[in-house]
């Protein structure tokens, strides 16, 4: 295996380990996977630089403004600003139409629901860099918070009532990044097969200094032949370290 393929599988082990951590890695990590940057201030700062470019953050989730691609901010900045239109009600007002609102007001509710746009957006901020975009993750927060105005009758006071449109506003975020991660998740199982497939042949061509045959691979690895042949064909036959057959060219 040549440095540049060692690199990219190292890449590619690490931005997996990240995937499962909310896109974020640890120090302790990162050096196990690559032990010589530990005392190597330029290789670690390229490595960083890289792992900031897919949005990977360093022992914490990298900075809302970092995350959010150029479209995101200008959705932000639009509507953000069409909010800000809106007088935001004072703690005592606030209190006073939650009460009116649980008693079943509409227009408390109305007022309610505007008055916590802005709280959605904020929520949203958190779930920034998980697969969704903050466009999608906002919408779905509204949505919620229009089915939640409509339950508040069953709220003791307006505290708890507080909390019911918190929840149902998270709820909803997190059942659209559960749904979007199942979607992806079957990308990542396909990356990955392409990954391991090249990386045991790799090892193995760089033991016999020559490509590898698919029955080689199978022998050594314990794969299927099918396994080795779908991970191929994901990748258009680029797979360089094996040698393609003339049934499969």
């Amino acid at each position: 295996m040549n440095d540049k393929q060692d690199f990219i599988r190292r890449i590619n082990e690490l931005t997996e380990i990240a995937l499962d951590q909310e896109n974020v890695i640890f120090e302790d990590q990162l050096f196990a996977i690559f032990p010589e940057i530990k005392d190597d201030k330029a290789k670690f700062d390229v490595i960083k630089e890289y792992l900031t470019a897919k949005k990977i953050g360093l022992n914490d989730k990298l900075p809302v403004d970092v995350l959010l691609t150029k479209e995101e901010k200008n959705y932000l900045d639009f509507y953000l600003e069409e909010l800000n239109e809106k007088t935001p009600l004072t703690k005592g007002e606030r209190e006073a139409f939650m009460l009116s609102a649980m008693a079943g007001e509409e227009n408390a509710r109305a007022l309610i629901l505007e008055d916590t746009l802005k709280n959605v957006v904020e929520i949203a901020k958190l779930y920034v860099g998980q697969g969704v975009l903050l466009e999608d993750l906002i919408g779905e927060g509204n949505l919620s918070l229009v089915t939640a105005t409509a339950t508040l009758g069953v709220c003791e006071n307006a505290a708890e009532a507080e909390g019911v449109l918190a929840s149902a506003i998270m709820d909803a975020m997190q059942d659209l990044i559960a749904q979007a991660g199942d979607e992806s998740g079957k990308e990542e199982k396909l990356l990955k097969r392409v990954n391991k497939v090249s990386k045991a042949a790799a090892e193995l061509a760089e033991a016999l200094g020559r490509k590898v045959t698919i029955e080689e691979l199978m022998e050594e690895s314990g794969m299927t032949r099918s396994y080795i042949e779908a991970a191929l064909k994901l990748t258009g036959n680029a797979i360089e370290d094996i040698e393609i057959p003339d049934e499969l060219k």
